[in-house]
């Protein structure tokens, strides 16, 4: 009698640890984490220009103004131009438009008065043919009170 050979055995494997698997995993960990610390990095607003300039009065003026506390805003206008309209006047008149954008162009000083030139781009959400955006350019006038730039008149 011939003796009984038997085949290739298998072995059934149990899963084992995949060190490819574990590098993987830790790099995606490590990428989100990255992305979660740079996010606020990336969401800071814009350095403003010293209070003592007039650049920094028209910024910090607007900055008031977007963010709806019309107390601050109104308090960097000029003496003769907060005799000339209350605050309620002011507020009524104030309407900033928060979807908008600004950015000092120019900055010219002649003496104890400044002319901060800006532009306002103004951005309107979609509608049935999209949405839209344009651009005004305004000129600020400011003087100085003390040691304080004011602004002169409405900017608005």
């Amino acid at each position: 009698m011939l003796p009984i050979t038997q085949g290739p055995r298998i072995e059934a494997r149990r899963p084992g640890f995949s060190w490819g698997l574990l590098a993987l995993a830790l790099g995606a960990i490590a990428l989100i984490t990255i992305a979660l610390l740079t996010i606020p990095l990336a969401a800071r607003p814009p350095e403003l220009a010293p209070t003592s300039t007039p650049d920094g009065v028209v910024q910090r003026f607007y900055d008031a103004a977007y963010r709806g506390d019309y107390v601050a805003a109104y308090a960097m206008l000029s003496e003769d131009t907060r005799r000339e309209l209350s605050l309620a006047e002011f507020q009524a008149r104030m309407r900033y438009e928060r979807e908008s954008e600004l950015r000092v162009n120019d900055v010219a000083l002649h003496g104890e008065t400044a002319t901060v030139t800006v532009t306002i781009t103004y951005y309107s959400p979609g509608g049935l043919f999209g949405g839209g955006e344009w651009s005004t350019q305004y000129d600020i006038l400011l003087e100085r009170e003390g040691d304080t730039w004011r602004i002169l008149g409405q900017p608005f």
